[in-house]
């Protein structure tokens, strides 16, 4: 149990070492996510942004690492999630809306979601036959988005939303990331 809190704590620290704010509450309840019993085909990213920004394939990414002194065990992954626009958006996320403000549902693909499943088998494996147990992360990043020429500036952040098992309602993730430190394609 140690262990699965350091590992919690680690997630934590590699998230709050991003770029934009973490809500406290999410923070709270981020420690109470146990990454190794959370199914990766579960994960759902909605970004909300300003109409003007549309959020792409592989505009966001799901890393996923973990770290032994055995390079056999070790691994550093990052999952580009893809648009899933069938997914029906809950009315509690639709009331985060302003005017001119849309989301973009994301998800793992299946080849990278059976990926992410094969990490946590390794991770479980190792942790099962050694003491020390490795130390892993899990973190969520906004890394670019498509900007349409239109775009007011009063109104340039965007904020990431998580839900990690379909029980639950979506966490805000990120919240208040400014377009301007993102990789922007005007050409959309």
């Amino acid at each position: 149990m140690k262990k699965l809190k350091a590992l919690l704590i680690a997630i934590t620290l590699s998230v709050v070492t991003g770029c934009s704010s973490i809500p406290l509450s999410t923070m709270i309840k981020l420690m109470n996510l146990n990454p190794l019993e959370a199914d990766p085909n579960q994960i759902v990213v909605a970004v909300k942004s300003p109409d003007e920004v549309d959020v792409r394939d592989g505009d966001v990414v799901i890393d996923f690492s973990f770290r032994t002194g055995n390079p056999d065990t070790s691994f550093s992954y990052s999952y580009p999630v893809i648009v899933d626009s069938s997914y029906v958006i809950p009315v509690t996320l639709k009331n985060e809306l302003e005017k001119d403000e849309q989301f973009t549902v994301m998800r793992l693909s299946e080849k990278d979601a059976q990926l992410m499943k094969q990490g946590q088998e390794v991770i479980r494996k190792y942790r099962s036959a050694h003491e020390e147990g490795g130390a892993g992360s899990i973190n969520v990043r906004l890394l670019s988005a498509c900007q349409s020429k239109e775009l007011t500036w009063g109104n340039s952040e965007l904020d990431v939303y998580l839900k990690v098992d379909q029980t639950d309602e979506f966490l805000l993730f990120l919240e208040d990331i400014d377009l301007s430190e993102l990789d922007i394609n005007k050409n959309c």
